[in-house]
């Protein structure tokens, strides 16, 4: 589980969760620091179970051998699990938060997750995708892989900051457009990129339908500006301090498209 996690990434998510709390006056903070925490526990564990043998037999992630690689199968299951229970853990233990509030924040992180959310798009990935000759299912099946995450990830900052529920909406529809753009970045990394410099592996999806073998690498470029000017626009609904948010997404893209 430390192998895994402490490995690196960019940890995007739980800066989006604690950055929502910050837009808002920081109220919550210390909760949404928590709930970030918990992403990333559920994130690394979904990015353990997606590099087994049985789904896409990685050989890198995070610039180091994948967890299997390094433990083997069985061991790589189990710091998944015991991931996904840390992450739900760390979301309820915290003393200081309204039992209410953490309460909906697990029920936003356990749809995020399960069978109609990140579940959904790995077996739409596995088991389905290669009949894909159209760019909609791709999204959607990107949107239940990344998107949900992202969403669920603002959504929990908006309810540690207390937000009314218009601007909770507005947050997570900027949420939902950064994360269909980040999944459309990485495939266009997937396509053109280089494994020393991401830090794993690539060319996984060349034999599958993306969004960049059905429409181009332009055409997948303009999808992810797209969506970014989309979030751009929702973040501006919110009404809340945006500079954070924007240097966050600043970051994620500038050397992807």
């Amino acid at each position: 589980m430390r192998y895994s996690i402490l490995a690196g990434g960019k940890r995007v998510r739980p800066v989006l969760c604690l950055l929502v709390s910050e837009a808002s006056g920081g109220r919550g903070r210390d909760f949404a620091l928590r709930a970030g925490c918990a992403i990333e526990c559920v994130h690394t564990a979904s990015l353990i179970l997606d590099d087994l043998p049985s789904m896409d037999d990685a050989e890198m992630r995070r610039g180091r051998r994948t967890t299997h690689r390094e433990f083997g199968e069985a061991t790589a299951i189990l710091a998944s699990i015991g991931l996904l229970n840390l992450a739900y853990a760390i979301v309820n233990e915290h003393p200081e938060t309204d039992p209410a509030v953490k309460t909906q924040a697990l029920d936003v992180l356990c749809a995020a997750v399960g069978s109609e959310g990140m579940v959904a798009g790995q077996e739409i990935d596995l088991h389905e995708r290669h009949r894909f000759s159209e760019a909609s299912p791709i999204e959607n099946m990107n949107w239940l892989k990344t998107g949900a995450l992202f969403v669920a990830t603002a959504h929990i900052g908006a309810l540690a900051a207390g937000l009314q529920p218009a601007s909770v909406e507005a947050v997570k529809d900027f949420a939902k457009h950064v994360g269909l753009a980040f999944q459309t970045a990485d495939d266009i990394i997937d396509h053109s990129g280089d494994t020393e410099t991401i830090g794993k592996d690539i060319g996984k999806d060349r034999d599958v339908p993306t969004l960049v073998s059905l429409s181009g690498d332009e055409a997948a470029r303009l999808s992810c500006e797209q969506n970014l000017a989309l979030a751009q626009e929702a973040l501006q609904r919110a009404e809340l301090e945006s500079d954070g948010l924007m240097a966050l997404v600043d970051s994620i893209f500038g050397s992807k498209i």
